[in-house]
């Protein structure tokens, strides 16, 4: 397993819960492309050797094709990582 950093904009509510809502990826042809996130599937909260963490497995449409997709966010460096599997 191997974790991309990755540009996101997310939005915040009132409760100061976060939801990713764009994404942007590197394609085949090395252009960055951005995708609108079209559903979030589940999110969960994570910690994992004392760092804090918020996993959302998401869709994406990407061309034709719906694609799922583990962004995790990490709060205390508030940075986005695209999680693969290897």
């Amino acid at each position: 397993m191997y974790h991309m950093p990755v540009d996101v904009i997310a939005t915040f509510n009132v409760q100061g819960r976060i939801k990713p809502n764009y994404i942007r990826l590197e394609d085949e042809e090395h252009i960055l492309r951005t995708y609108k996130i079209e559903k979030i599937l589940y999110s969960r909260e994570e910690n994992y050797a004392g760092i804090s963490a918020l996993l959302f497995c998401c869709n994406i449409l990407r061309g034709e094709c719906m694609q799922m997709i583990n962004l995790k966010y990490h709060i205390k460096t508030h940075q986005w990582v695209l999680v693969k599997e290897n």
